[in-house]
C-alpha cells in the first residue's frame, strides 16, 4: 500500500513540476513581448527627429528633420548612444544643407538612441533634437535570383524564373540580383519585399512589346502597357512597403549609343523617322499600335513606362540608375509616402522623369538628364489624388531638358505645400510651368523653392493666364541663356 501511495505521489509531483514549467514559460513570454525593447526612453528636444517608415533596415537607420531656422547655423552634429558619431556640414560655401542621414553598419536586432544637434561656427549647441531609441530589424531573409535559373547574359528572357523568385520572396525578406544583364518582361513585385541588385547588375528590358501588354487589355484610348517593374495595389488595399534598391533598371527603349550622343534640349519631337532608326522597345511598341489601328500619333503617345506603381503605401527608390525608358522612367498615382534617393535618370527627351499624384513625395540627390519633362506633378488627371501635397526636395538636378518642373490641377483638386531647397537647373527650355484649374475649393498653392542654381534657362516660369505668383523664389543665382 505504502508503495502504491509513494507511486501516487510521484505522479502528482511530476504533474505539479509540468503545470510550474509551463507557466514559467509563460511568464517568460509574456515579459518579452510585453516589456519595452529598450531601456531608453523617448525625450522630447528642440525640434522633432523622425524615422522614415521604410528608414530602418537590419544595419541602417535614416534620420529626417526639419531645418533649424536660426541664421547662426553651420551644420548638424549626429549622436548614437551619446556619443558624436557624424557632422553634417556644407559641401562648399553657400551650398544647402540636407537635414537628413543614413547610419550605416550597425548591429541587427539591437536598440540604439540617436539624436541630432544644430551647431555654430564654434561648435556649440544652438538647439537638440529629441532623443529617440531605434530597433534595427533582425536579419532579412534573403533568396538569390539565380537559384531560380536566371542568367544574367543579356540574352535569356528571365521574366518567368524571376517572377517565381519574387512571388518565393517572403515578407520583410530581399531579393537580390547579382553581376550581369538580366533581360525581362514585365515584374510584379508584392509587398514587403526589396529588389536589391549589385552595383554592376541591369535589369533590361526585352525588345517586344507583347511582353509587357496588360492582362486583358481592351482598347479604351489609355496606355497599353505595364512597367518594366509594376507596383500595384487592388480593391484588398495598397501595395506598400517596397524597396528597389542598387543597380541599373534600364527600358531598353532606345539604342544604348545615341544615349551618349549630345543632345540639345531644342531637338525635334520624336518622329516617325527618328523613332524607326533610333528606336528599340520604342519602336515595337508603336508598330504594335498601329496594326491595332492607331494612327502613328496615337501610337507614338502610349508607350511604356520604366517603373509604374498605383495605388501604393511607403514606397522606396534607392542608390539605383534608372534609363533608356520607352516614355517616362517613373508612373506613380495616388501613392502615400514615396522617397527617391541617390537617383539618377537618363533619357532621350522622348519622356518625363516622374509622374507624380499621391501625398508625401521625398527626394534627396535626384538628377535627371535630357528629360522631356522632368517632374510632372498632377492632382485629378484623370484619375487621382483630389489632394496632392507634402512634396519634399534636396538638391533636385535636371539638366539638359525641355521642360524642369510641371504643377497641373484639374476640377475641385489641390496641389500644395511643395518645398524645394538646393534645386539646379542647367540647359533647361522652361524652369517651371503651372497649369491650374482654379474653381471652388481647388487650386495650386504654397510652392517655395529655396538655395536655387539656374544656368542656360531660356524661361524661368510659365504660368499661363490664371497666375500671377504661384512660387516664392528665395536666394535664387540665375545666370543668363548662353
Amino acid at each position: 500500500m505504502k508503495q502504491k501511495r509513494y507511486r501516487t505521489y510521484g505522479w502528482w509531483a511530476i504533474g505539479l513540476s509540468l503545470i510550474l514549467a509551463l507557466l514559467g514559460l509563460g511568464w517568460n513570454m509574456y515579459v518579452k513581448y510585453t516589456t519595452p525593447v529598450t531601456k531608453y526612453a523617448l525625450e522630447i528636444g528642440d525640434f522633432e527627429l523622425q524615422i522614415p517608415k521604410l528608414g530602418v533596415t537590419s544595419t541602417t537607420i535614416s534620420l529626417v528633420w526639419n531645418p533649424v531656422n536660426d541664421e547662426r547655423l553651420v551644420g548638424y552634429d549626429i549622436y548614437v548612444n551619446q556619443e558624436k558619431v557624424k557632422e553634417i556640414r556644407p559641401s562648399a560655401k553657400g551650398a544647402s544643407i540636407i537635414p537628413r542621414i543614413e547610419l550605416k553598419g550597425l548591429e541587427s536586432d539591437t536598440v540604439y538612441l540617436v539624436q541630432v544637434k544644430a551647431v555654430d561656427d564654434r561648435g556649440a549647441t544652438l538647439s537638440d533634437s529629441s532623443k529617440v531609441p531605434v530597433k534595427t530589424l533582425p536579419k532579412e531573409p534573403r533568396l538569390e535570383a539565380t537559384a531560380y535559373g536566371a542568367v544574367g547574359d543579356g540574352i535569356t528572357d528571365n521574366t518567368l524564373a524571376l517572377q517565381k523568385a519574387i512571388r518565393d520572396t517572403p515578407a520583410g525578406g530581399i531579393l537580390h540580383l547579382s553581376k550581369g544583364v538580366y533581360r525581362t518582361g514585365t515584374l510584379f513585385l508584392h509587398s514587403y519585399m526589396t529588389l536589391e541588385l549589385d552595383e554592376d547588375a541591369v535589369l533590361m528590358a526585352v525588345n517586344d512589346s507583347s511582353a509587357f501588354v496588360k492582362p486583358n487589355y481592351v482598347v479604351t484610348g489609355g496606355t497599353p502597357y505595364l512597367g518594366l517593374l509594376q507596383l500595384e495595389g487592388d480593391e484588398q488595399g495598397p501595395i506598400e512597403n517596397v524597396v528597389i534598391r542598387g543597380g541599373t533598371i534600364d527600358g531598353y527603349g532606345w539604342k544604348e549609343d545615341l544615349l551618349q550622343e549630345e543632345n540639345t534640349p531644342e531637338a525635334d519631337a520624336v518622329t516617325q523617322d527618328v523613332l524607326d532608326h533610333t528606336g528599340l522597345l520604342s519602336k515595337s511598341e508603336v508598330q504594335a499600335a498601329m496594326r491595332r489601328g492607331a494612327s502613328y500619333e496615337k501610337g507614338n503617345s502610349t508607350r511604356s513606362s520604366l517603373v509604374v506603381i498605383h495605388h501604393g503605401k511607403d514606397i522606396f527608390l534607392k542608390n539605383t540608375v534608372l534609363k533608356n525608358a520607352s516614355a517616362h522612367m517613373v508612373e506613380a498615382t495616388q501613392v502615400d509616402q514615396l522617397s527617391i534617393q541617390e537617383v539618377r535618370m537618363e533619357g532621350r527627351h522622348s519622356g518625363d522623369g516622374l509622374h507624380w499624384d499621391g501625398v508625401g513625395l521625398l527626394i534627396q540627390n535626384l538628377v535627371m538628364e535630357r528629360m522631356q519633362q522632368g517632374i510632372v506633378v498632377l492632382a485629378g488627371h484623370p484619375v487621382g489624388s483630389s489632394v496632392t501635397e507634402q512634396w519634399n526636395a534636396y538638391n533636385l538636378q535636371i539638366r539638359h531638358s525641355r521642360v524642369g518642373i510641371v504643377f497641373a490641377n484639374t476640377g475641385n483638386t489641390w496641389i500644395q505645400h511643395m518645398y524645394l531647397q538646393g534645386l539646379t537647373m542647367e540647359d533647361v527650355l522652361l524652369a517651371m510651368r503651372v497649369r491650374e484649374t482654379t474653381t471652388i475649393g481647388g487650386g495650386i498653392r504654397d510652392i517655395v523653392v529655396r538655395d536655387t542654381q539656374l544656368r542656360g534657362i531660356a524661361q524661368q516660369i510659365d504660368i499661363g493666364n490664371k497666375r500671377n505668383s504661384p512660387t516664392e523664389w528665395i536666394h535664387t543665382t540665375v545666370e543668363p541663356l548662353n
